[in-house]
């Protein structure tokens, strides 16, 4: 009964240790004090779980004590003692927060059960809470949010690999959630405590990924005046994420199979390889797949990278997270500009959840700190979310033939066309067809398209 400390307040002496004896019998942790004032000093000093006060005490009385508990510890368990025939006592008791009275004079078995519903109500509460608890914590890994099916997979896939030191390849769509996942497995592993380095593959450009990945001495090459540590030897003992794994080039394939074959990395210009220790998660939002079978990536590495797949779901296949996902947004936007959160009317939460968000959760954390930076009043109307109109519309104004297409020769001309449109300039092209500039260029060179 240690767990639930009983503090009772009773202005006679005799009474009081009567009180403190019969419950220490059941084996309950009991202080006593004679006055609200004293009592007050207890419940701000020391852990209480139960307080049982007489209603009539020198001074402060007993619904002093009660009000002012509830300001410091309403979580308490308060029990008022009203003299017998005072049932305008109890009422008003219970009115001002009390959760149970006794009536004066009262029995030994009538303040045991007085004092067992307060403690059963106490343990019922602290299985709720432990209850509530443990369903937040399955309805939010890290950052990842959400309770629907598809993320209670990732999340027990997260919870078991963790602790391992597998291989891991992250697959999905852009803004699905690839580099929260992996920033999970880091964090819930032995090496949290140890670096994650995040690597975007297809950012790097070609001629210094190799000095990026596994480093370079200094003079190797023009322009290197000092060593370079490579992304392998500053995640040496943590997490290295490789993400759009898929835009590096074959040479750069070759030696990262290298790299997790025999666990050393060789700095451009040097000799010597170097031990490490790193875990390996990758990602990607194509499908290595079928870049294994068209021959764009080594097959020996795809299934040194692949040990475990992990597959992140699209928006539009876990909608129903989308509530949690907008209150998510929508609190961790507003703590970053140091704003109020922003409020949806039904008409605005009904737009968002039939939009197709082509972009994920991505494209939905952004239009939510949109909102929030251009509402002038805070509330999110229907009007407010045109602009998501106009872009599915967009998004969604191909159709395919019944008769199907032919998917290269399309491709082929969409390249063309983008090149025209930007009279040859190929950073242009590429941001008018959402691609990378290197990923642009390596698609002009495989269709033998020149300027």
């Amino acid at each position: 009964m240690d767990t639930f400390k009983v503090l009772v307040v009773e202005d006679e002496e005799a009474q009081g240790k009567l009180i403190q004896s019969i419950l220490q019998q059941r084996d309950y942790a009991v202080d006593w004090v004679e006055s609200a004032e004293a009592a007050y000093q207890k419940i701000t000093s020391e852990n209480f779980s139960i307080v049982l006060s007489d209603w009539r005490l020198p001074e402060k009385d007993g619904l002093w004590l009660l009000q002012q508990t509830q300001k410091v510890a309403p979580q308490l368990y308060f029990i008022l003692a009203t003299a017998y025939g005072s049932i305008q006592h109890a009422i008003e008791a219970i009115k001002a927060g009390a959760s149970d009275y006794l009536t004066k004079p009262y029995s030994r078995d009538q303040l045991f059960f007085c004092i067992d519903r307060a403690v059963d109500t106490l343990q019922l509460s602290q299985q709720n809470q432990q209850l509530k608890s443990e369903l937040k914590e399955r309805q939010q890994l890290v950052d990842m949010v959400g309770s629907s099916k598809p993320m209670q997979t990732i999340f027990n896939q997260v919870e078991k690999l963790a602790p391992t030191n597998a291989t891991i390849h992250i697959a999905g769509a852009s803004g699905t959630g690839k580099e929260l996942a992996a920033r999970a497995l880091h964090q819930l592993s032995p090496r949290t405590k140890q670096p994650f380095i995040v690597i975007n593959c297809g950012a790097i450009p070609e001629g210094l990924a190799e000095a990026e990945l596994f480093g370079a001495e200094k003079g190797a090459f023009t322009g290197s005046h000092a060593r370079k540590i490579g992304c392998f030897e500053a995640a040496d003992g943590g997490t290295l994420f490789l993400d759009e794994v898929a835009e590096l080039s074959p040479a750069i394939q070759t030696k990262l199979l290298r790299v997790l074959q025999e666990k050393t990395v060789t700095r451009v210009g040097a000799t010597s390889p170097i031990n490490i220790d790193v875990r390996v998660i990758s990602a990607t939002h194509k499908s290595l797949e079928a870049l294994v079978a068209a021959g764009d990536f080594r097959e020996d590495l795809w299934y040194r990278l692949n040990v475990v797949p992990i597959k992140m779901p699209a928006l539009k296949d876990r909608i129903e997270d989308l509530p949690a996902l907008i209150t998510f947004f929508n609190e961790k936007h507003a703590k970053n500009h140091q704003s109020r959160p922003i409020q949806f009317t039904d008409g605005a939460l009904q737009q968002l959840e039939h939009y197709l968000w082509p972009g994920n959760i991505r494209e939905l954390s952004h239009v939510i700190e949109r909102l929030m930076l251009l509402s002038d009043s805070g509330k999110v109307k229907r009007g407010d979310l045109e602009f998501l109109n106009q872009q599915q519309s967009k998004t969604s104004s191909l159709v395919l033939p019944k008769q199907g297409v032919d998917w290269a020769m399309m491709e082929q001309d969409f390249y063309q066309q983008a090149l025209k449109y930007s009279k040859g300039n190929k950073k242009k092209a590429a941001e008018l067809l959402g691609l990378s500039y290197k990923s642009f260029l390596y698609r002009l060179e495989k269709f033998l398209i020149s300027e």
